[in-house]
């Protein structure tokens, strides 16, 4: 089943604009036989693009969002999470998305974790899985 990841940036974070995030997940999986990396534009906003990495048919995409938008996914996710949330993620206005495509073969099991991992690392970031309504620890 497909699924996503939200990083969830605060305000002491590094920025993360897609030509960072190209950069540093190129170099991530570098090694990963067969990566293809591109642009696409989003089919609701052609103004807005998003990273795509993909191996044969199955693929990451990676979004960098700010603003209202994600503020407010911020406060929903503080209510649904209570305690479990870190600290206030309400005023969160940063954000990096990943979305996973299925992989029912568990055939991109190391690009996920990579992806997961990379996630973890960033200083000032907390990654939250809204299938699970848990953050990833």
């Amino acid at each position: 089943m497909a699924f996503s990841l939200y990083c969830l940036i605060n305000e002491n974070s590094e920025d993360f604009p897609l030509t960072l995030l190209e950069k540093k997940l190129s170099e991530r999986f570098s090694k990963m036989e067969g990566l293809q990396i591109g642009y696409e534009e989003d089919p609701f906003d052609a103004s807005e693009k998003h990273l795509r990495f993909s191996w044969d048919m199955w693929c990451i995409l990676v979004f960098y969002e700010t603003g209202q938008h994600v503020i407010d996914d911020s406060m929903e996710i503080q209510k649904m999470a209570g305690t479990l949330a870190p600290f206030d993620i309400s005023s969160i206005c940063r954000r990096i998305r990943a979305v996973f495509s299925d992989d029912y073969d568990l055939e991109h099991t190391e690009q996920m974790v990579s992806m997961i991992d990379f996630l973890r690392k960033i200083d000032g970031a907390f990654v939250y899985d809204p299938q699970q309504n848990d953050f990833v620890k």
